[in-house]
């Protein structure tokens, strides 16, 4: 491992953010951190893992300080998203096809804003769509292309909704469970989210994962019967699940390109990993 990585400085050894475990074991390295398998709940997470205001800063800027250089995860607007997008919202909320009342929906971790994009011609008339990034650069070229995103944290937020988004940002939360009684605070009675992640801790060996871990920006792979327990501990009963393959062609002709120029992915023939995306909706439980 590397210093920066090790400094007990810099990190800090912590227990299974699920089932409270401390005995794990490794499962890959990357950027000089490690990612362990826990050996109660099978949950991955990095341990030891930069302490929280390193987390924090690391999140705000989209900077990482990993082997004495920096780890840039700003990333750029991806338009291939928005149908998709669409189709996936479409298909696991198929009452908004027929009208109805309108939704107060908030995305957080909006990102460069694809799924508020892919909203607009999804949700009933009359709906408010809005989103929250903490990455100041993200929020800003959301803001330049007119959407309504907000420099800030799901604490800051004082407004009630129907449904909340979390696209992609389970695994750079460091406490799913107290991040996921924090989205009930903003939440209307049997309110819902709804959570696009993958099921890296579904799989066996790090090869089988097609992707970069981009650790220690990611902190925590779940799979589906992880976030199923993440969800029922915090008083959500799932609606439905959709899953999808992660290594079509596309795909992996993009992870050649990447495997070209130095980034750490495990190349596969296409249609053949067991890794997916994960879409979940959820529904707050009444209290009767």
């Amino acid at each position: 491992m590397s210093h920066a990585a090790s400094s007990s400085a810099s990190v800090e050894r912590v227990p299974c953010p699920l089932c409270k475990s401390t005995k794990d074991e490794p499962w890959a390295e990357e950027n000089g951190f490690h990612c362990v398998r826990c050996q109660g709940c099978g949950l991955l997470f990095v341990n030891p893992r930069p302490r929280a205001e390193s987390i924090d800063q690391g999140v705000k800027l989209g900077v990482h300080t990993v082997e004495s250089t920096a780890l840039d995860v700003v990333g750029s607007r991806s338009a291939w998203k928005v149908p998709l997008f669409k189709e996936v919202v479409s298909s696991m909320f198929p009452e908004f096809s027929r009208g109805g009342r309108p939704v107060r929906w908030l995305d957080v971790g909006a990102g460069f804003g694809e799924l508020l994009e892919s909203l607009q011609a999804v949700v009933p008339s009359g709906s408010v769509c809005e989103g929250i990034e903490p990455m100041i650069p993200k929020a800003e070229d959301c803001r330049r292309r007119g959407l309504a995103v907000r420099t800030c944290y799901l604490a800051d937020v004082r407004e009630r909704y129907d449904v909340v988004s979390i696209i992609d940002v389970f695994s750079h939360v460091p406490d799913f469970g107290a991040f996921l009684s924090e989205i009930k605070g903003v939440l209307n009675p049997q309110g819902e989210v709804f959570i696009k992640t993958g099921n890296g801790a579904d799989i066996g060996p790090r090869s089988q994962l097609p992707d970069p871990l981009t650790l220690p920006d990611h902190l925590v792979f779940g799979g589906r019967d992880h976030l199923k327990r993440f969800l029922d501990e915090a008083g959500f009963d799932i609606v439905s699940v959709s899953a999808h393959r992660m290594d079509g062609l596309r795909h992996t002709i993009r992870n050649m390109v990447k495997k070209l120029v130095g980034k750490p992915v495990c190349l596969g023939l296409p249609y053949t990993s067991p890794a997916r995306v994960l879409y979940i909706r959820a529904r707050l439980r009444s209290l009767s």
